[in-house]
């Protein structure tokens, strides 16, 4: 996923962490025979030092769901709060992205969330939520936590002088969601650097508009994520295999 994301705009340089909670059996068949997790949400992140799109299956290190590491060769971020805090509050969301990708950073940086425009974006009608205060660098828990309050139940956030958040509860969601929100943030950046106002896709209108955007949210939901992820992995292996060292 971090390669993934990394070529799909979202990786500033070694900026960026996600993470991913898996039961017990999970973490011990993924990461290493020998490791033993008796920590329920315990979680994976990518290591601090290294970009995205250079990460290796090797590289991923394990945390307890405070943040301490369980097993790896590397250290992690100490912005790893944003994670864990999530994490807790949110039992939904197994995966949580975190970057500066540049058009949702400066939408974000603007104080205005992307109008849903095109068919696709709809998987991410009402779900998106501004967190309108800089509040600077999380390195606490309690930081962290206050930060999960104001993302609230949303599954993309757009954080104020900061970047965006994603959350999901497996891979394909939360690679495509993250995909979908940049793509959306492009569509609004280009639309006012153009000087016209973004047409939105007016979903609450009328009954049969209601129902045609529930249809195709549903829609996306429940067919787009696992294809999208089948595809972007099968074209990740063919171009870089080595990520699997």
């Amino acid at each position: 996923m971090l390669r993934i994301l990394a070529h799909e705009g979202w990786q500033e340089n070694l900026s960026g962490h996600i993470t991913w909670v898996a039961d017990a059996g999970e973490v011990g068949a993924v990461t290493s025979p020998s490791v033993a997790v008796d920590q329920p949400g315990a979680m994976w992140v990518n290591p601090w030092g290294l970009w995205w799109d250079e990460v290796k299956a090797s590289d991923i290190v394990l945390v307890s769901p405070d943040g301490q590491i369980l097993h790896g060769k590397w250290d992690v971020t100490p912005a790893v709060f944003i994670h864990t805090e999530l994490h807790r509050a949110r039992p939904d969301a197994a995966i949580v992205v975190h970057n500066h990708p540049y058009h949702a950073t400066l939408l974000a940086n603007l104080g205005v969330l992307p109008e849903v425009v095109h068919q696709n974006s709809i998987l991410l009608h009402g779900e998106l939520v501004l967190v309108d205060e800089y509040g600077g660098v999380v390195e606490t828990a309690d930081a962290g936590a206050a930060l999960a309050a104001a993302v609230g139940a949303a599954s993309g956030a757009l954080l104020r002088n900061h970047g965006a958040i994603v959350t999901a509860s497996t891979p394909g969601a939360a690679c495509y969601k993250a995909v979908t929100l940049e793509r959306m943030c492009r569509f609004h950046v280009d639309a006012l650097r153009a000087g016209r106002v973004p047409r939105p896709i007016d979903g609450s209108s009328t009954a049969a508009a209601r129902a045609s955007v529930a249809a195709v949210k549903d829609l996306l939901e429940r067919n787009t994520p696992d294809a999208y992820w089948h595809g972007a992995v099968r074209r990740l292996l063919q171009r870089e295999p080595d990520v699997l060292n």
